[in-house]
């Protein structure tokens, strides 16, 4: 029995340092302050050899989960619910009626 329960406890313990090992390697190090690389400058004048990228407008979207009431949230909520709520009584009412339930 005490040679069962060191096993389990070693076999556990194998498994938690296995474990331990693995989730060190999902940290990497924070990146260096270095000059820019080769990558990042050719990848500068490829932008801005594009026409049109640097007079591209900034425009507003519009996006409606940003936690603030909208009509559009506002009456979809009321629609659906009332929509849901009658289609509920009527299946309610169509099953009572044929003695389904």
């Amino acid at each position: 029995m005490a040679a069962t329960r060191s096993r389990t406890s070693l076999l556990a313990s194998l498994l938690l340092s296995a474990a331990c090992l693995v989730s060190l390697q999902a940290f990497v190090p924070a990146p260096r302050a270095e000059s820019p690389s080769l990558r990042g400058l050719a990848a500068a004048a490829g932008i801005a050899a594009t026409p049109g990228v640097a007079s591209a407008a900034d425009e507003y979207l519009n996006y409606n989960m940003t936690g603030e009431f909208t009509p559009f949230m506002v009456i979809g909520y009321f629609g659906l619910t009332t929509f849901l709520t009658a289609f509920a009584f009527g299946s309610y009412l169509v099953l009572t009626k044929l003695k389904i339930i």
